[in-house]
């Protein structure tokens, strides 16, 4: 229902003030300098609300973003929910008072700048120690995020709205869909030369058999860390040459091709399989009745070895840059490194584009040879 009433400013100007107001939603004024522009916008509104098409407006002035990652949160997967905690957290404590109307674009990207400027700290890097010397230690260091961390910050708080759109009907569109994302530093591209490739693996074998083999396969295979020490023999097929990752990042399955030296090493660890857990690399160790045994914790062996095979700024993951690395220098494509990789889109093979120049020079080649003939 609506109700106009007349008003005059400090100047003497005479002004008409509109409100409607509907049962379960917070009431909406207007102000205008004649009456029947105030009677228009009223009757415009009354028949927007019957007509249904303003609701989600109007859900969104009563709701606010707490009430929405409330419901949103345990909607989630407990490992989406594991990865978006700290920051919809953060969310939750900057925004969370605030009606989903009231997040507009620049409300948004003022405190996606002020996570940019404000510092945060973090005891000693995490998997350094145990996490009762982290809990003990003054260790503290102070850091500030990247602009690629805040763009993670955006995403995540986007994702919430975009269901409040679609599924909850709480808004007519998701202010952060108009927020460029701020530009970012290209991927990391660290890869071994041939002569590191020989030391590493050497240390690594010092080091231990399984470490050794795990470099092997993630260097054959192009597989994450996590993928191939969740591997269990069930999944692996040596007749057919192909290992089948259930559990991915992106919770797709993808064919593992075992060839050469990562098939020899499956193959041995096939010889003197453990009775007592299905994992391809479990933990060291027998596991009691009743328990599972853990993946193969490599991360302190393979630091040592690294640092055994003086590489400087190496990291587990660059096995899988590595991997992709050989394949682009060895003429694949840029398609078929991402279906290697598991990736969705050609957006993070990019990387590796400048490394296939050669095979792409020979297409070329090979299609003025036949178009105009050879010169």
């Amino acid at each position: 229902m609506a109700t106009f009433r007349e008003m005059t400013t400090g100047k003497g100007e005479r002004r008409w003030q509109a409100v409607v107001r509907r049962k379960g939603m917070p009431p909406r004024y207007a102000t205008f300098t004649a009456k029947r522009d105030a009677e228009r916008w009223a009757l415009g509104l009354e028949g927007q609300v019957a007509q249904a098409r303003h609701l989600p407006m109007l859900e969104g002035e009563r709701r606010t973003l707490t009430e929405l990652l409330d419901r949103f949160e345990p909607e989630l997967t407990p490992k989406r929910k594991k990865a978006v905690a700290a920051q919809l957290a953060w969310w939750r404590t900057t925004l969370g008072s605030k009606r989903l109307a009231d997040l507009t674009p620049a409300v948004i990207r003022e405190q996606r700048d002020r996570l940019l400027r404000e510092s945060y700290t973090r005891s000693v890097q995490r998997k350094a120690v145990t996490l009762t010397a982290r809990r003990k230690s003054k260790n503290v260091k102070t850091l500030a995020r990247t602009p690629s961390s805040a763009n993670r910050y955006v995403k995540a708080l986007s994702k919430a709205l975009s269901v409040a759109v679609r599924e909850y009907e709480w808004l007519p569109d998701n202010p952060c869909k108009r927020i460029a994302s701020l530009p970012e530093p290209r991927g990391r591209v660290r890869c071994l030369s041939a002569d590191e490739r020989t030391r590493l693996l050497v240390a690594c074998e010092a080091q231990s058999p399984d470490l050794h083999a795990l470099v092997v396969t993630a260097l054959c295979t192009g597989a994450r860390a996590g993928e191939i020490t969740g591997l269990r023999w069930s999944d692996v097929d040596l007749d057919r040459r192909r290992a089948t990752l259930n559990q991915t990042k992106n919770n797709e399955r993808r064919a593992l091709s075992l060839t050469g030296p990562a098939l020899k090493a499956l193959q041995e660890r096939s010889k003197a399989r453990r009775p007592d857990t299905d994992l391809v690399f479990p933990q060291a160790g027998l596991v009691e009745p009743g328990l599972e045994s853990r993946p193969f914790e490599y991360a302190k062996l393979f630091v040592a070895a690294c640092k055994t095979a003086n590489l400087a700024d190496f990291r587990f993951h660059d096995l899988r840059h590595t991997a992709a690395s050989y394949m682009a220098m060895n003429g694949a494509t840029t398609t078929e490194i991402a279906a290697v990789l598991g990736h969705k889109t050609l957006a993070m093979v990019k990387r590796y584009s400048h490394l296939t120049e050669s095979h792409v020079a020979g297409v070329v080649e090979r299609m003025t040879d036949n178009v105009f003939g050879a010169q």
